[in-house]
């Protein structure tokens, strides 16, 4: 038969009442000592006025509290004590004398109310629950304590670190264009949505020279931060043109991503890190595009229902020191929408009904949004159709816990405005005239004669 449990001895209670404290000790709190559970260690008994009471404090005032209520006592005093006592969690047993209200009036107080008849032993045990209770209390009002501190040290830190990503958002955008370069003949548009505080992928737009417009599109494998790094490696070491003695030569695509991929395998560390990228160069005047990409999502051509992938050889950055590019060229047509995008789009747009595991894997419903995108073009124009695809990625479940970076980069041939074609239709009646009758034009910034 296993041994009962002793109550550590120290316990304290403390009797307050107005009364003699011999005639009580005699006649209230012997009784109570004297029906004290066995299996407990006999508490030690301290004896205060409600005055005293109010005036010490209440760590003093031991594991539990009996209270002796008469006409005597004013409530005013007694809510006082009830109050301070709850601060500290202590709760009080009153004893008051039959028919009483206290019960209603005091219960809701975190005190237990009894009638001064009821037997000791059933005080007794009352008592000896809450002293047992209360240092229960104490042990987790200590702990609790501990996790407050401990919280309140993770909240800082999980501040410092939100500051950190948010600079870290900050320094990558510098890395981003802080506008689209306008050329003639072609338009060119940018959505780019990180699923964090920062991407893994990247873009650029740069102007060449006066004719010639450079792209490139960029999915640093990973995520985060370590991602978000190698896009800024991936930014910096872009070479687009070379300075020769007689002036400036632009790289061929596949020259670009060659000479990108020699500078991330020397930049390697004790973990070489990798990525894929699509770059290109149209030449806005004939609307020739030549393109090259490096493990990428092939670009897509969509025109009307034909949607034609540009599926080029090269594999991915930073891994075969002497891996080539295959290059390709084509005309952008009137009726032709380029996309360019990361892989990120292939878990945009899941399955209907798809669970989180499903939302995960990867589809082709990206494909019939990018058709819609191209018709939403040729009805209303590259802004509505890139806010049209912007807001059916909002319309996704789990959009607002994106899985992965979203880039697409929508190139089209530019929409002729009212003032082009009327300064088109003066210029095609000029061509007619003898060469120095044509009469000096301003129009959008340019002169020609």
């Amino acid at each position: 038969m296993s041994r009962p449990t002793i109550a550590r001895p120290g316990h304290v209670i403390t009797l307050i009442t107005d009364d003699e404290p011999e005639a009580v000790q005699a006649g209230l709190w012997r009784p109570i000592a004297d029906g004290w559970p066995e299996f407990r260690a006999p508490p030690r008994l301290q004896i205060l006025t409600f005055e005293r009471a109010l005036a010490t404090d209440c760590d003093a005032l031991g594991s539990a509290v009996l209270a002796t209520l008469d006409g005597r006592v004013q409530e005013a005093t007694l809510y006082a004590l009830l109050d301070r006592l709850g601060e500290s969690h202590i709760c009080a047993l009153l004893l008051v004398s039959g028919g009483c209200d206290a019960e209603s009036r005091y219960g809701g107080e975190g005190a237990i109310v009894m009638d001064r008849a009821t037997e000791p032993g059933i005080i007794a045990a009352t008592l000896s629950t809450l002293a047992e209770r209360q240092s229960l209390i104490e042990s987790l009002m200590g702990e609790l304590s501990a996790a407050r501190r401990f919280q309140g040290g993770l909240r800082g830190e999980i501040d410092k670190i939100h500051e950190e990503l948010a600079l870290a958002a900050s320094v990558q955008k510098e890395f981003l264009p802080k506008s689209i370069p306008q050329m003639a003949g072609v338009d060119v548009q940018v959505l780019f949505r990180p699923a964090g505080y920062v991407s893994g992928d990247i873009y650029d737009v740069q102007k060449l020279d006066e004719h010639h417009l450079a792209f490139f599109v960029a999915d640093a494998v990973g995520h985060g931060v370590p991602a978000a790094l190698m896009t800024m490696v991936l930014a910096r070491s872009l070479t687009t043109r070379l300075i020769e003695p007689g002036g400036t030569a632009i790289l061929p695509p596949s020259e670009v991503l060659r000479r990108l991929n020699t500078e991330m395998i020397r930049r390697h560390g004790e973990s070489p890190r990798f990525a894929t990228a699509v770059y290109g160069v149209v030449d806005c005047r004939s609307r020739e595009v030549r393109i090259a990409r490096a493990g990428h999502p092939a670009p897509l051509v969509i025109r009307g229902a034909e949607v034609r992938k540009l599926d080029t050889d090269g594999g991915l950055l930073g891994v075969f020191e002497d891996d080539t590019f295959e290059e390709v060229s084509f005309t952008l047509e009137p009726d032709a929408f380029l996309m360019i995008y990361s892989d990120g789009f292939e878990t945009a747009f899941p399955s209907a009904g798809a669970d989180a595991y499903g939302r995960r894997v990867p589809t082709t419903h990206f494909l019939e949004q990018f058709r819609e995108a191209a018709e939403q073009w040729r009805r209303a124009g590259l802004t509505s159709a890139m806010r049209t695809l912007a807001t059916k990625l909002d319309a996704q479940t789990g959009s607002l816990h994106q899985i992965d970076d979203l880039t697409a980069m929508v190139i089209v041939p530019a929409s002729r405005r009212h003032l082009d074609v009327l300064f088109g239709a003066e210029q095609a009646a000029d061509a007619d005239r003898p060469r120095e009758e044509v009469p000096r034009r301003v129009s959008e910034g340019s002169v020609s004669r």
